[in-house]
């Protein structure tokens, strides 16, 4: 049994220190004060209309940790029953016993993390049940079996006491992480760093992450920023998974993540953001998935939707199983008719895109429709928005894509169209452009004017005069104008022979050779992150800004500087330093640093 000690203060009232926390950020502060050994477990904490007012220890470490807070002091009442870890411990251990305990611990979600001297090992059970009886919000405890190290930079840990699982839900920011603490490299300390980040965040970046994780920044700034789009890459198949799970566990639509190695994944970026084209036809499938794509648009049949869900469901399950993102389009028509939202009786296509926004809903995939067709009937703009509204609940789903004439082509009246029915996400068809202006210039404005006020999907294709969606770089389209803007997509091109799709083939490998350039750039590595550091500026442009991480003494920060000095000037780039941001502590006068600077 555990025997805690009672104080007699059951009543007593003490003007205490406090941090002022707005009241969504209770929990995550808790677990950070938590962690750093800062929090006062003794005293009752109290709220107003808009803050909490929790108690601390030392004012001067949580003012580090939290800056944007105040600290103030307040009269708190005391509690009776004793939680602090070290005071619990002192009837139970010996004098030799006690100056080997470690107190300091990590709280992941419901998980605690501590370390046991070897000296107390006989003890470690008796500790870890103390730790859960005197913190109730910790369900299982374990303890650290060896240093963070090997190519992941995990940790073995072993279980001690509670429930027995080493996966946990750990919330921060507004958002959810589910991960397993052995199998993913991840530090709760880091909710403060993430949280800065998040604050300079400007709208419509793209953001690119390196050594992503389970997705805790993109998930964080994709939640609580209007960031365009926002790129992961890991190499840890387990974190990828993880971060796979937490972008649909938080109802994300902006983050794409890339399982691979950064050196090899952002010099052949395109080969993980654009994809393929095909019929929900193995022999088709087949030819276009040896060449790996990350992306498989299928696209569907009217009896693909309605008799045979089924078999495109196993297909959905199959190909996301391979781990290769999945978007669906959407039937052309029905018995010789074609489906659009510019006419009167939609009934039919009203239970065409139940079951496709359903579909999607269910493996959380997009879809790509068309609001019309350009069949010849007279279109009424008022009409076509009060269509398009019935489809709100997919909005998150669906991709609405350009078309070659009539009222969904031109810039101006798919903006104005758009905005009137609150549409979020664009499909923009490069051919169909062509076809509509005839100038790259003008693609190029209507992209950028797209880009702007919605999400954007790509169907990427060429254009002759003859065919209409030919081989890239068989046409008239300038893709050097197109591809820094493309975020997500596919190679959309008709092929003489679809089991055989040499031009759809040949498109995929033109576009794979283009870098992606981006308004961000995250480095959570230190240590080893100067290896990167030539990659991310390999993808960086003027007025880029790069966050780099590192493990410094404080006496050592411009080591840092030294770093960044020497890969821009073998990059040819000229930068400027923002900030240098002490992220926490890792060990005495040993900081992690973030320095923030900016290419010019």
């Amino acid at each position: 049994m555990i025997s805690y000690l009672i104080s007699n203060m059951s009543d007593k009232i003490s003007k205490i220190t406090t941090v002022q926390v707005p009241l969504k950020e209770i929990q995550e502060t808790k677990q950070l004060l938590m962690a750093a050994n800062q929090l006062v477990l003794k005293c009752q904490m109290i709220k107003d209309k808009k803050y909490a007012y929790i108690p601390i220890k030392d004012k001067n470490k949580v003012k580090v940790m939290f800056k944007q807070f105040k600290i103030i002091d307040k009269k708190l009442k005391m509690i009776s029953k004793e939680t602090d870890l070290r005071k619990i411990l002192a009837a139970e251990l010996n004098e030799e016993e006690f100056a080997e305990l470690k107190t300091a611990y990590d709280i992941i979600g419901t998980i605690a993390i501590i370390e046991i001297d070897e000296k107390l090992k006989h003890k470690e059970k008796y500790i870890a049940e103390t730790l859960l009886k005197a913190n109730k919000a910790i369900k299982t405890v374990l303890k650290k079996a060896g240093a963070h190290g090997g190519e992941f930079r995990t940790q073995k840990l072993e279980w001690l006491a509670g429930e027995k699982t080493k996966e946990t839900i750990h919330k921060e920011n507004r958002v959810s992480l589910k991960l397993n603490v052995e199998e993913v490299y991840f530090s709760p300390r880091l909710s403060t760093e993430r949280k800065r980040i998040m604050n300079k965040i400007n709208e419509g970046e793209d953001i690119l992450v390196m050594f992503s994780g389970c997705a805790p920044y993109p998930c964080v700034l994709a939640k609580n920023t209007k960031a365009r789009n926002v790129f992961g890459i890991e190499l840890n198949p387990a974190g990828h998974k993880y971060g796979m799970k937490n972008i649909k566990l938080n109802k994300l639509h902006n983050v794409i993540v890339i399982n691979g190695d950064v050196k090899k994944v952002v010099p052949y970026i395109f080969h993980y953001i654009v994809g393929m084209k095909s019929a929900d036809k193995n022999d088709e499938l087949e030819t276009r998935l040896i060449h790996h794509p990350v992306i498989m648009e299928l696209h569907l049949f009217d009896s693909d939707i309605f008799e045979g869900r089924p078999k495109l469901e196993k297909t959905i399950k199959k190909l996301q199983d391979k781990g290769v993102h999945v978007v669906l389009h959407m039937p052309f028509g029905y018995n010789g008719k074609r489906y659009s939202l510019g006419q009167m009786d939609i009934k039919r296509e009203l239970a065409m895109f139940k079951i496709l926004g359903e579909l999607c809903r269910k493996y959380h995939i997009k879809a790509v429709v068309h609001p019309t067709q350009d069949i010849g009937i007279a279109e009424d703009e008022e009409m076509l928005v009060d269509n398009i509204r019935k489809l709100e609940k997919y909005y998150d789903y669906f991709y609405f894509e350009n078309v070659t004439h009539g009222l969904f082509a031109k810039t101006g009246d798919i903006v104005r169209i758009g905005k009137k029915a609150g549409i979020r996400n664009m499909c923009i068809d490069t051919c169909h452009l062509f076809i509509t202006y005839r100038d790259n210039d003008k693609i190029e404005k209507h992209i950028k004017k797209i880009r702007k006020n919605f999400n954007t999907y790509f169907h990427l294709n060429d254009h002759d005069y003859k065919t209409h969606s030919c081989e890239i770089g068989k046409g008239y389209i300038d893709f050097s104008k197109i591809l820094p803007y493309v975020n997500l997509g596919v190679t959309e091109v008709c092929n003489k022979n679809e089991k055989h799709p040499k031009e759809m083939i040949r498109s995929y490998i033109n576009v794979e050779h283009t870098l992606r350039k981006f308004d961000r750039i995250l480095m959570p590595l230190p240590k080893t992150a100067d290896d990167f550091l030539a990659t991310a500026l390999s993808v960086a442009k003027k007025g880029t800004i790069i966050h780099f991480y590192d493990f410094l003494n404080e006496s050592e920060f411009d080591i840092a500087k030294v770093k960044i000095f020497k890969a821009c000037k073998k990059a040819g780039m000229k930068y400027r330093i923002l900030d240098i941001v002490k992220c926490g502590q890792h060990s005495p006068k040993v900081y992690r640093i973030c320095v923030d600077f900016k290419i010019l």
